[in-house]
């Protein structure tokens, strides 16, 4: 890869990181549903002429950089990100190049139908990998899921039109003119046996079914994240319960144990979706644990990563900065 792409490529995943941490401080009630705020430097990336694989390549790093950074790396929740992130940046590619070509450039489709697009695409694909493990209840929420991604593809298009080139690039990435790799540690090997061991951990989460045991998992898991120096969130533990078992339970399954309006509380639904829950639950918090593995230097991944610690930095000693970012 040519320095200049990778540098590029690597600025704009900054980016997108910073976008995802402002992300971060809007409360979130229900899981899944993002605004993806990120898609904006993707989006600027376009509109700067990068190249189909350098495009996709940038969608790679966003959505690692971002895992890796959330501590989700190593749980499907990575996968499912990943997905959509190919995939929706795949459609937009495809469709501002399209609208591209004629006499009359972005008739069709303008940085909003782009954006709007791979909103969409985002959106199916999200529920379609969910549905592969929460079950054919989450189709229910397509409608909502497709809805709220579409205002944040607005959204997203308006930050990439309005601000980015101005804000972002101008002032933030112009004064980043030398790099030098500045906070990058070594994987040890006895961090590379403890990533073995959380990978052997969470995969084997999927194998148990007894309840008793899998709430054991769970404290397990969020001691170990403690003691990893991780902070541990209740409330996305809490929403994340509330969205897989109300998933589980709109498919009906077993004996009827009570009727809440018009929907049947059926037991082994509800079985189910507190598996699922405990699951999940448990999967987050050993990625949680696995924060303290490091990409490799010279790696883009760590430029993007070294990119960001600059670009928070210098937001930081701004009056909004000082505001928000801890």
């Amino acid at each position: 890869m040519q320095s200049v792409n990778k540098d590029k490529i690597a600025r704009l995943a900054a980016l997108t990181l910073i976008l995802s941490y402002v992300e971060l401080i809007i409360p979130r009630v229900i899981p899944f549903f993002r605004l993806g705020l990120g898609n904006a430097a993707l989006l600027s990336g376009l509109s700067s002429g990068l190249t189909f694989p350098a495009f996709m390549l940038l969608s790679l790093v966003k959505s690692v950089a971002a895992n890796l950074m959330a501590g989700t790396l190593f749980s499907p929740f990575f996968i499912v990100s990943l997905c959509q992130s190919l995939s929706s940046a795949f459609v937009m590619f495809f469709l501002y190049k399209l609208s591209r070509c004629g006499k009359n450039p972005g008739r069709f489709f303008g940085i909003y139908g782009v954006s709007l697009a791979g909103a969409a695409v985002s959106a199916f694909v999200q529920i379609i990998l969910s549905s592969l493990y929460l079950g054919q209840g989450t189709f229910s929420l397509l409608g909502p899921m497709l809805l709220f991604n579409l205002i944040s593809g607005l959204i997203t298009a308006a930050i990439a039109e309005n601000y980015m080139p101005k804000a972002f690039e101008a002032a933030y990435l112009a004064g980043i003119k030398e790099h030098t790799y500045s906070n990058v540690t070594q994987n040890t090997p006895q961090k590379i046996i403890f990533l073995i061991a959380l990978l052997t951990a969470s995969a084997s989460v999927f194998l148990i079914k007894n309840l008793y045991i899998l709430l054991a998992f769970l404290i397990i898991s969020m001691t170990a994240q403690k003691i990893s120096k991780r902070k541990i969130l209740i409330i996305p533990h809490i929403s994340l319960w509330i969205f897989v078992i109300v998933s589980s339970l709109l498919v009906p399954e077993g004996r009827i144990l009570f009727s809440i309006l018009n929907l049947s509380i059926t037991q082994n639904a509800l079985i189910s979706g507190i598996q699922k829950a405990l699951r999940l639950s448990a999967v987050s918090a050993f990625s949680q644990c696995a924060i303290c593995i490091r990409p490799k230097e010279n790696s883009l991944l760590a430029l993007t990563l070294d990119y960001y610690k600059e670009i928070s930095d210098s937001l930081r000693n701004t009056k909004l900065g000082k505001k928000f970012i801890k």
